[in-house]
């Protein structure tokens, strides 16, 4: 499935997290610096949209695999980490590299590099591990959970499906009226944990199959109005939800239904801004944003040590900033050319070669 808009807005949503990282703003004493910091904290929402068009794309490419009889949960398995593991683990060590000289940490803890290693770290509520290292793969770790959960999620009709999310939803809804607060706790689970942060990938799997049904299609003499329509939904939610909405519920589920609204317009691709936003070079950094949102928060702590700029100032900062994105997104380009796609592609051909060696008669 080749679905140019969306492919585009994984830029933008990557980029939107990448915004969100820039938490050294908010040390500024320049008042209007400071706005928009908390603008730009806002960011952390491209996680959702990740999610949810995560459930949509690879219900896509399970009904396409079913359709050829193909389809296998050991493919299905491997295909997934070998997507993620290469620039996962080729970042993991370049934070040690980074972090650890500078923080002073002294000895890796084994247990945190084990966990983080093998992607499972997001299951612990505890940032010594889930943000261990490099701190965004914590959500790699729970799209991991997700690959395995979809094993049986797919096995679901539309109903059940409907009724397990509406089961989640009211689970995530009870506890947050019930258990108490605590910065940490809120946190890991609301915004980390697998559990919950799996009705963002089941609301993508929902949509998918309401997109496949045909029954509810944008139309060409919609599409523009629609595609701006859902943005602005989206911006405005936000603009409210800074500052009127308490952050456990902003973490996800108070952003899942304007952002779902614009992954199911945009998987038409129909408007104008679907066409413009369909230029080839945003398209390529869509496919490089997984690179792109691996490699961000490194190029920001690196740069942030090694240029002097005074954060009191707008125009310094301004191009701190600007520094700073363009060598995470000149890195993130280079690093998808030359690593993470023909990496992906070498251990697809060496696993399919191996299969079909396996399978022939002795």
């Amino acid at each position: 499935m080749r679905l140019n808009s969306l492919t585009s807005l994984r830029f933008i949503a990557a980029f939107g997290v990448f915004l969100h990282h820039f938490h050294v703003l908010k040390e500024s004493n320049n008042h209007i610096i400071k706005f928009f910091s908390s603008i730009l904290y806002e960011g952390f929402v491209g996680v959702t949209f990740f999610y949810i068009l995560s459930g949509f794309i690879i219900s896509y490419s399970y009904k396409q695999h079913r359709e050829k009889e193909v389809f296998k949960t050991s493919d299905f398995l491997f295909n997934r980490v070998a997507r993620l593991y290469p620039v996962h683990i080729l970042t993991l060590f370049v934070a040690i590299y980074f972090y650890i000289p500078s923080y002073n940490y002294g000895l890796i803890h084994v247990d945190q590099f084990i966990y983080n290693a093998l992607l499972v770290q997001s299951a612990i509520p505890d940032p010594q591990y889930f943000f261990s290292f490099n701190g965004v793969s914590w959500s790699v770790s729970t799209e991991m959970f997700f690959y395995v959960a979809f094993i049986f999620l797919v096995t679901l009709n539309n109903r059940q499906l409907q009724v397990f999310f509406c089961a989640v939803l009211a689970l995530i809804v009870y506890h947050m009226t019930v258990v108490p607060d605590t910065k940490q706790y809120v946190g890991w689970t609301y915004y980390i944990n697998p559990a919950f942060r799996v009705i963002d990938f089941m609301a993508g799997m929902l949509l998918f199959r309401l997109y496949d049904t045909g029954k509810l299609v944008v139309q060409d003499k919609f599409a523009t109005l629609l595609e701006v329509g859902s943005l602005l939904l989206l911006a405005g939610t936000m603009a409210y939800g800074m500052h009127s909405v308490g952050m456990k519920y902003r973490y996800d589920i108070f952003y899942l239904l304007p952002m779902a609204l614009v992954v199911y317009v945009f998987a038409f691709g129909k408007g104008l801004v679907s066409r413009a936003i369909s230029w080839k070079p945003i398209v390529f950094l869509g496919e490089a944003s997984f690179s792109l949102y691996m490699v961000h928060q490194i190029c920001i702590y690196v740069v942030n040590q090694n240029y002097k700029y005074n954060l009191d100032s707008m125009t310094s900062t301004f191009f701190f900033m600007a520094l700073t994105m363009g060598i995470a997104i000149a890195i993130s380009c280079l690093l998808y050319r030359f690593y993470e796609r023909p990496v992906n592609k070498g251990l697809r051909n060496l696993w399919y070669r191996k299969k079909n060696k396996e399978a022939l008669p002795s």
